[in-house]
């Protein structure tokens, strides 16, 4: 049990950081942004690709890996969200275009380095043995590492100039325009920053899992699923909705169907989503 339950948190983690990054799109720039699953994708694949092709050394394979994954954000913004965004596109459209996006990115990555499931080193050998359970260091880098990003993002946005322009353009765009803060430029750092937080996520999953070029739908569903449960829009919701998600399919695929896990996961999660609509730390409004 004590397995399942580390196992489940961890890998609530990596959605966490997926819903931290639809939670910060959506809060500066009021946009969804269904690609964030890709970024996920591209981080563990570009990685590999520098460690197992090019054959850098493991930090320079990490560094390369998240450059890639900003570029691949900084592209989605400048090219297609951007240009919808200042065009004062529907916003059907905008998520539209970050759906095909996604999808192209998929579509690049498996011809550039084929379909087949890739792992990468792990971070940390070893395991924590608490009496009869060994539970791999892996996992506990995960929690680790995501709990320290998650602490930075929001001293960043306490504490920061560049952080408190973003909350300014969550709270009121048009105003903080009028007092010289670039929303177009707000949006590219948070565009950035959250494609750098799904690549950090996928280069810390291949490592106990495995990447590949077609788990990027995957965990942009569960990491969407899981900032909804949360509360969308709100970062500490964004944690414990990814945990609860987390938790719910390691839980459902040891105890339950190892098979269906992930749909008794989202069965489970729509039902929870039907009681509470606004989320767990979301405010409920009147219709």
């Amino acid at each position: 049990m004590l397995f399942t339950i580390v196992e489940g948190i961890s890998l609530g983690f990596i959605y966490a950081l997926v819903a931290m990054g639809y939670s910060l799109i959506y809060r500066t720039t009021g946009v969804v942004n269904f690609a964030q699953g890709a970024f996920v994708m591209v981080g563990g694949m570009a990685t590999y690709w520098a460690l197992g092709v090019m054959h850098m050394p493991f930090v320079a394979a990490v560094i390369v890996g998240l450059l890639i994954t900003a570029l691949v954000g900084l592209i989605l913004w400048m090219a297609l969200v951007l240009p919808l965004w200042k065009r004062g596109s529907a916003g059907f459209v905008v998520i539209l275009a970050t759906l095909v996006f996604g999808d192209l990115a998929d579509n690049v990555f498996e011809k550039w380095l084929g379909t087949n499931p890739e792992s990468l080193p792990a971070w940390v050998s070893g395991r924590l043995v608490i009496g009869s359970f060994g539970i791999s260091f892996e996992y506990l880098v995960i929690i680790v590492v995501s709990l320290i990003i998650m602490i930075a993002v929001g001293l960043f946005l306490a504490k920061t100039s560049t952080g408190i322009a973003m909350r300014a353009c969550a709270a009121d765009r048009v105003t903080s325009q009028l007092l010289g803060i670039s929303p177009q430029s707000v949006g590219a750092i948070a565009m950035v920053s959250t494609a750098i937080f799904g690549g950090l996520a996928g280069i810390m999953l291949a490592p106990v899992q495995y990447t590949s070029y077609s788990i990027g739908l995957t965990y942009g569903i569960f990491g969407f699923v899981a900032a909804i449960i949360g509360g969308f829009g709100s970062l500490p919701g964004a944690v414990v909705g990814g945990i609860a998600v987390g938790l719910i399919e390691s839980i459902a695929g040891r105890y339950v169907s190892s098979t269906y896990e992930v749909v008794i996961a989202l069965v489970l999660l729509l039902v929870l989503l039907v009681i509470r609509p606004a989320g767990l730390l979301g405010k409920a409004t009147d219709i």
